[in-house]
């Protein structure tokens, strides 16, 4: 690596990004022989076409400097190039970067990345409908990395789009998911699914569908997605069964105590592909990619191979930097 673009949210985290943050870590990244430019990003959609640019301009790799949404704004601009996608964690969760071993310390993040070498991983593609768009253009996609999800799931996320998610404390965030899937009525969807190495469709009823790459999404909802990996060659698709008011509750229940495997109301499948339809037009459900709200159902879900690169640190250095 000898060209790097750091691409970096100005408003990520608790915190605004300090003023001699970026400064450091390109002298961090010239330490290792690597050129580092920094652009700040202006607004929505502008830290992936910004990427793009950095990608066809011959840049080695994008960090993302910023929380899970910057991570995933990055990555529209990076699938199908050979650009690596690197992260710089200044976010309130940084999910990604933890089950990575990215240390929470930007500046040590960044040197252990300038030593790690890129590794090609599958990445998530989602298809959704746009909401209110003409219906010409109607139809749209975008990348994860971390999950995409429909149901409960994706109303969380569309819940929060008022308020301010760096403001919003641990704490407060579990009591609002708790008050928000306890009161509100999740109607079911229907979701169909092929299962690895298949050519069969399945159909099943769901108040909540969850697609995860990495096994540990933080916090209340760590255990939610254990057996997922980045480098899994399928989906691992979790579906909630209904009712709500039982499937819900169960589902964090039997997933704290580890014997997820023992609930009824749980259903974990390696797909291939998969869909969400709603069962009556008027009902609305809401879906999600990366923590980031898309609009509602109908979606599908499938995995591209082979799709991006992406800096990850080694066990020893990540262990020596945390």
């Amino acid at each position: 690596m000898r060209r790097a673009i750091l691409i970096v949210n100005p408003s990520a985290g608790r915190r605004r990004v300090l003023a001699d943050l970026t400064p450091a870590l390109v002298q961090t990244l010239a330490v290792h022989g690597i050129s580092a430019t920094a652009l700040t990003t202006e607004g929505p959609g502008t830290a992936g076409a910004l990427a793009a640019s950095a990608a066809s301009n011959g840049a080695d790799a994008v960090f993302a400097c910023g929380g899970d949404g910057t991570v995933h704004a990055v990555l529209q601009g990076l699938v199908g190039t050979n650009t690596a996608l690197g992260i710089v964690p200044i976010g309130t969760a940084n999910a990604l970067a933890r089950n990575l071993g990215i240390s929470r310390d930007p500046i040590r993040a960044a040197a252990q990345q300038a030593m790690a070498e890129p590794a090609r991983i599958p990445v998530g593609k989602i298809t959704y409908r746009r909401a209110s768009a003409p219906a010409v253009a109607a139809v749209a996609s975008r990348y994860f990395v971390v999950m995409a999800g429909a149901g409960a799931d994706g109303a969380l996320v569309y819940s929060l789009l008022a308020a301010q998610k760096s403001a919003l404390g641990r704490a407060a965030y579990y009591a609002h998911a708790a008050r928000l899937f306890l009161t509100k009525a999740f109607p079911p969807f229907r979701v169909a699914y092929r299962i690895a190495s298949s050519r069969e469709w399945h159909q099943e009823l769901a108040v909540s569908v969850i697609s995860a790459r990495i096994a540990d999404l933080g916090g209340a909802f760590g255990r939610l997605t254990r057996g997922s990996s980045l480098h899994s060659p399928t989906l691992r698709l979790v579906l909630v069964r209904p009712p709500a008011r039982i499937g819900l509750p169960a589902w964090f229940a039997f997933g704290q105590l580890g014997i997820e495997r023992l609930n009824p109301w749980l259903q974990t499948r390696d797909v291939e592909e998969f869909r969400c339809e709603p069962l009556h037009s008027e009902r609305v459900h809401h879906a999600q990619a990366d923590g980031e709200w898309i609009g509602g159902l109908p979606i599908s879900v499938n995995l591209l191979p082979d799709a991006l690169s992406l800096l990850i640190p080694q066990c020893e250095t990540a262990s020596t930097f945390n």
